[in-house]
């Protein structure tokens, strides 16, 4: 599955529009904040999460017979003691 924050993939032609797909991830965060910024956890936590919402767009996508996800956008919003995070895009068919 190719995925891209771009609109268009260089060297491919999309074919087929199927659809926006999104990944959505809310994540229990321990706030550990230190006067020099954001602590180690906390950053390995973001990502992991981040990989999370992309993974489960990628699913997503590959439901509905897409090879591809262009256009790719973040949402992050701080919920209570959480971060909620979405990966959303365009599925897509490439040649």
């Amino acid at each position: 599955m190719i995925v891209t924050t771009t609109p268009e993939i260089a060297g491919k032609t999309i074919v087929e529009y199927k659809g926006i797909v999104f990944g959505e991830v809310l994540t229990r965060m321990k706030m550990g904040w230190t006067t020099a910024g954001v602590i180690a956890e906390y950053e390995a936590e973001m990502i992991k999460a981040k990989r999370a919402a992309i993974n489960k767009m990628i699913d997503s996508a590959a439901k509905i017979a897409a090879n591809a996800v262009v256009g790719v956008d973040f949402d992050f919003q701080s919920i209570s003691q959480g971060i909620y995070i979405s990966a959303t895009g365009t599925a897509v068919v490439v040649a």
